[in-house]
């Protein structure tokens, strides 16, 4: 089934107050955010039943529940079904659901189509009810700001909001198939890495250095001191060394990075920038 059909009958239902005084950016919608088992989580409500959900920006669907919380929020399986592989390789085949409305703070979806998250492992094994995922936070600019304990969403076409937000205007990141990535620079060489909020660490394939650090591979941990991302200084930056299958990217930035800098994406205009 393609992510065109899951994303069929996405509608949103949003306001944003004017701007700021003297402030071209206007004011965001807000979803208050906590770190729980090393994971960006809010409190939220769909079909008038409270849910915790990942904010997940590294996982393509609209919203993700676990089949336990499908059995106590009112939705509507569409008869659809999607087979997906997470990043440590897990296949699963999921039902498809529609449900009206959802609720994360200042967010507003009058109605969208989810997908079950199943199995033990991956997020179906978390503590958390569910996730909401890129398919409705990519069509946002988004300010994830762990140490302020918020996410913070602008409209697409908002100017000013990587300058007052993370202080420039940001370097190059890509859409491939569904993620986001940048390149990073090192003093041993550049890597491919996917911003990923809903991952609990910044982990880089021991296949990526192999070669380019001695016993790299014989490492648990491995420290750069330069680290460029996105051509903006960011080290000394540590990473676990862990083999994982899926996306095609050398590394993955998640809740290490996020949880000490104030990370701004921009998808729609292939921009991101951090303070």
């Amino acid at each position: 089934m393609s992510r065109s059909i899951l994303l069929a009958g996405l509608a949103l239902a949003f306001a944003f107050s004017g701007a700021h005084a003297g402030d071209s950016a206007p004011r965001p919608l807000r979803i208050a955010l906590t770190l729980q088992h090393g994971l960006p989580t809010t409190h939220a409500m769909i079909g008038g039943k409270p849910v915790t959900l990942v904010l997940d920006a590294g996982s393509y669907q609209v919203v993700g529940l676990k089949t336990a919380v499908l059995g106590r929020v009112p939705v509507r399986f569409t008869g659809d079904q999607e087979s997906f592989a997470d990043a440590d390789g897990h296949v699963f085949t999921s039902r498809i659901f529609h449900a009206q409305p959802l609720e994360a703070g200042g967010l507003l979806a009058s109605q969208f189509d989810g997908n079950e998250l199943v199995g033990s492992s991956g997020k179906a094994g978390l503590p958390q009810d569910g996730l909401i995922g890129f398919g409705l936070l990519g069509r946002y600019q988004m300010v994830f700001d762990e140490p302020g304990g918020e996410l913070r969403l602008y409209p697409s076409s908002a100017p000013g909001v990587f300058k007052r937000e993370c202080g420039s205007e940001g370097g190059a990141l890509r859409l491939e198939r569904g993620v986001m990535v940048s390149e990073v620079q090192t003093g041993h060489g550049p890597f491919r890495v996917q911003w990923d909020s809903g991952s609990a660490q910044d982990v880089l394939r021991p296949s990526a250095v192999a070669g380019r650090i001695k016993d790299a591979d014989l490492l648990r941990r491995l420290t750069f001191q330069r680290f460029d991302v996105a051509g903006q200084p960011a080290g000394p930056q540590t990473v676990t060394l862990r083999q994982f299958a899926a996306p095609d990217v050398d590394a993955v930035l998640g809740t290490g990075f996020f949880s000490t800098h104030v990370v701004c994406l921009d998808p729609s205009h292939g921009r991101v920038a951090f303070r």
